[in-house]
């Protein structure tokens, strides 16, 4: 992980965050979304956000392990949705995550891989 103060509360965050989005995954939905497509956008925005969140929170050298857990985890929340009866498995879903990885790693690469550290930085606590 990249020297940062609060390093463990970052990459706990982001592990916290996998965890309520499979829970998310795998209960019934209440409502569709309504816009044609919402639920691969989601699936590409939510992705986007993890890719950029734990770019931000690693060395540049685990980028692809970063990338390749991620895939995995897709996969791993279409797997267990299959096994429910009121959701299925989707392999555009896995397609939309994917293009999300790809964004975020992009983004990363824009300049968002340093988000964490700069946020220290400005909340006034450095590296310890």
């Amino acid at each position: 992980m990249l020297p940062l103060r609060y390093k463990w509360f970052w990459f706990g965050s982001g592990l916290a965050g996998l965890v309520a989005i499979l829970g998310l995954a795998l209960v019934p939905m209440n409502a569709p979304i309504p816009i044609a497509n919402g639920d691969k956008i989601l699936h590409a925005l939510t992705f986007a956000f993890l890719t950029v969140w734990f770019m931000g929170v690693v060395e540049e050298g685990r980028t692809l392990r970063v990338l390749a857990g991620l895939v995995l985890y897709g996969l791993l929340i279409e797997f267990l949705q299959s096994f429910t009866t009121y959701r299925s498995a989707d392999p555009y879903d896995v397609l939309a995550d994917v293009a999300g990885i790809v964004a975020g790693w992009l983004l990363a690469n824009a300049g968002l891989r340093g988000w964490c550290g700069r946020l220290e930085a400005l909340l006034g606590a450095g590296p310890s």
